[in-house]
């Protein structure tokens, strides 16, 4: 579609300037997620807020916020990651979107030089992205998902464990009931807690002890508030899930497993013999996911054994299919417009 790179930026610069008041129906529309694991693009066809079909994924392992601990992106993942944000942009731009909503959550969000990467995107590719605080992750992360847990008159416990944060929400078939979001992810686990490769028992009782210590006190006070159910999204969860879970009937397009909490005990013990190269080439697995599978089911297990559930609901709708929903909300209000990319 690109003929030269002065093409590539002119496009996107007209995605980030052109306004939306006034469209009709159908949308196709991309929501991106740059997330501090992975960037995930979504890009979708709408016939109405509520009439939703996914014409094309796309995901890029990046992960900015692996190296974090010394408060900033270091320059080869900040290259790197500019380098996925092009890709991305080219395969939304085949499709001709009318906007691609462009999110950035906790490695953009803590990093010190975090709006320098959003200045750069825009500077070089054209895309305005949008740091969010972890609050407002947790609340699109619910409406993305919720219409995929089939909730009726359930209340539920959800949990996203990401690569640098964890949001958890209280919610409901009406919407988000109580949310919030915890430092605590797969790549922060194995950054902050180092353990032997293999990790074995020890180092899987180190990482439970440091999870509880994070998470007990936010488990506790939705055990007091109540729900019926827990539920889990991110790729981990995901990981898991297709590993050990079982499929559940897709609702609206949306992949759901049952994640059984013996499942997950499997998984960790399994996953804890093995070196991280043996994990590289362990069946299912996606290679890359060999260093922070481990920190990440111990994360899961441990949260599912707090709430006193023998289950979850997995399910691959989140944070891309919240900022779409939201996107198509509020269509046609140029207020919401000020810091997405929007063609005219």
């Amino acid at each position: 579609m690109y003929d030269t790179e002065d093409t590539k930026k002119e496009i996107g610069q007209k995605l980030a300037t052109s306004g939306t008041a006034g469209r009709v129906w159908p949308a196709t529309v991309a929501a991106l997620d740059v997330g501090s694991n992975s960037f995930h693009l979504m890009v979708a066809e709408a016939s109405s807020p509520q009439r939703i079909t996914v014409i094309d994924r796309a995901k890029e392992m990046v992960r900015l916020g692996e190296t974090l601990r010394d408060g900033a992106i270091p320059p080869e993942a900040f290259a790197r990651g500019l380098d996925a944000l092009e890709r991305l942009r080219d395969v939304a731009a085949r499709h001709r979107p009318e906007a691609i909503v462009a999110v950035a959550t906790s490695a953009v969000r803590e990093a010190a030089n975090g709006n320098d990467f959003v200045a750069a995107a825009h500077q070089r590719l054209g895309l305005t992205i949008r740091p969010i605080d972890g609050i407002e992750e947790a609340r699109l992360i619910y409406l993305g998902a919720r219409a995929a847990l089939g909730l009726g008159q359930q209340r539920v416990a959800l949990f996203d464990l990401g690569g640098g944060s964890t949001e958890a929400v209280l919610g409901d078939a009406m919407g988000c009931l109580w949310a919030t979001s915890l430092k605590m992810g797969g790549l922060r686990l194995r950054g902050e807690v180092p353990v032997a490769d293999p990790p074995g028992d020890s180092g899987r009782a180190a990482l439970e002890e440091h999870v509880r210590a994070l998470v007990g006190p936010t488990v506790q006070h939705m055990l007091r508030q109540g729900f019926d159910q827990v539920a889990f999204t991110s790729g981990t969860a995901l990981a898991l899930a297709r590993l050990a879970g079982e499929p559940l009937p897709p609702v609206g397009g949306a992949q759901r497993y049952r994640l059984p909490l013996s499942a997950l005990r499997w998984c960790e013990r399994t996953l804890a013999t093995l070196s991280s190269s043996e994990r590289a080439t362990f069946p299912g697995l996606e290679p890359r996911r060999n260093d922070t599978i481990v920190p990440g089911d111990v994360a899961l297990r441990t949260i599912l054994e707090m709430t006193g559930a023998s289950a979850a609901v997995v399910c691959d709708a989140a944070l891309r299919e919240g900022v779409l929903s939201a996107y198509l909300a509020d269509r046609g209000r140029p207020s919401f417009h000020d810091d997405i990319n929007v063609a005219g």
